[in-house]
C-alpha cells in the first residue's frame, strides 16, 4: 500500500477513479497529566482489508500508550480506537480538493 507522497498527482487520482480510498489512521501517547493524539500520513488502500491491516500498528500503539493519561487519555485512545477499527479516517475528497487547488506546472 503506497503512501500517497510517493506517488504522482495523475496516479492519485486514476486510483481513486478506480476506487482507491485515502485514509489517515490516529494513535495517541500519555504521560499522566497529558495526552497528545497524532495522525498518521495518508495512505491510498484498495479496500478494506488494506485499512484493517495498516491501522493495526496504529491501534496496538494507542491501546497500550494512550489511555494513562488524566483526564483525556482513556476518551482519545477510544476515539483512537474507534477510528481505527472502522478502517481509518477517510480523507479522499480533501485529497483531491488539495490536487485541484495546486498550480499546474507550466510546460516549456
Amino acid at each position: 500500500m503506497p503512501s500517497l507522497e510517493s506517488l504522482p498527482p495523475g496516479e492519485i487520482r486514476e486510483r481513486i477513479r478506480l476506487g482507491w480510498r485515502c485514509v489517515r489512521f490516529e494513535s495517541c501517547f500519555s504521560f499522566l497529566v497529558a495526552t497528545i493524539r497524532r495522525q498518521s500520513a495518508v495512505y491510498m488502500t484498495e479496500n478494506w482489508q488494506e485499512r484493517y491491516l495498516r491501522g493495526f500498528a496504529y491501534t496496538l500503539l494507542a491501546a497500550v500508550a494512550g489511555p494513562w493519561g488524566a483526564p483525556w487519555g482513556l476518551y482519545l485512545t477510544g476515539r483512537a480506537l474507534w477510528i481505527n477499527f472502522t478502517g481509518g479516517l477517510d480523507v479522499t475528497d480533501e485529497v483531491l480538493a488539495a490536487l485541484d487547488s495546486s498550480p499546474v506546472p507550466e510546460r516549456a
